[in-house]
């Protein structure tokens, strides 16, 4: 990746471990956060961790359905009574109204890809209203469209992790809020992720093959056969096959 991205958003490439997405997500929570946001937060069990663990201050915990709310709020009194002054819950339409801070940390996940981008794109298209400092986002599907609109809004993807829990892969797309206007991704690199892409070029160029570097190896297959899928009715993204499976290819020789 190019030195530009590094040194402009603290750029550290990527990681790949088993685990619980969950857990993946809070530990992606920096140990200074004042007031962590969650938009679908569902049960609210991320926010509600991070903050038993001192991680963040306070939580704004946001859904645009009352029923998510409520069983947050119902774990909350349950298990957490001692910080229901620091848990405010909103039903709202994603960030609609809210004005960020500047060390807001800012939770996204279990949405699809395009929503996600759609909530970004409603609150951060004026340039010039504040933005968190860091953005934690777990796309459900869409991570092209989603990476797209990041790059659109001018938004620093520092850091992308890979989680397997039960069988599935989850990336989890960590970006900070400062603006780069300088940094342009490619489009194989939209589509699997820059630090991704780079990640599993130099597993499988490696001599000797760790198990994390197997792990890099199985997501780049599922991620081959679905832009296999794709290029079928989609000239664009049977370019990238093309290109995806020259450097796999490549790496294993």
């Amino acid at each position: 990746m190019s030195t530009n991205l590094e040194e402009k958003c603290g750029y550290s490439g990527a990681s790949i471990f088993r685990g619980q997405r969950l857990k993946a997500l809070a530990d992606a929570v920096p140990a200074d956060c004042k007031r962590l946001i969650d938009v679908g937060c569902d049960h609210g069990r991320v926010p509600l961790e991070v903050l038993d663990q001192g991680i963040a201050d306070e939580l704004l915990l946001i859904d645009i359905n009352k029923e998510p709310l409520e069983r947050a709020k119902t774990r909350a009194r349950a298990k957490y009574p001692q910080f229901s002054d620091r848990i405010q819950y909103l039903q709202n339409n994603g960030l609609e109204g809210i004005g960020c801070r500047p060390d807001d940390v800012l939770l996204i996940s279990g949405l699809g890809g395009e929503s996600i981008a759609d909530i970004l794109v409603e609150a951060f298209h004026d340039r010039d209203k504040t933005r968190p400092s860091r953005l934690i986002l777990q796309p459900q599907t869409k991570h092209y469209e989603l990476r797209t609109v990041l790059q659109e809004l001018s938004f620093c993807l520092s850091e992308e992790r890979l989680v397997l829990d039960e069988n599935r892969f989850y990336t989890i797309i960590i970006c900070a809020g400062d603006t780069d206007e300088a940094t342009k991704l490619n489009e194989l690199e939209l589509y699997i992720g820059p630090g991704l892409l780079r990640a599993v070029s130099e597993s499988l160029s490696r001599k000797e093959i760790s198990e994390t570097d197997k792990l890099y190896f199985e997501w780049a297959e599922k991620q081959a056969k679905g832009l296999e899928r794709e290029g079928r009715g989609d000239a664009g993204r049977a370019v990238m096959a093309e290109e995806w499976a020259e450097l796999l290819e490549k790496s294993k020789r």
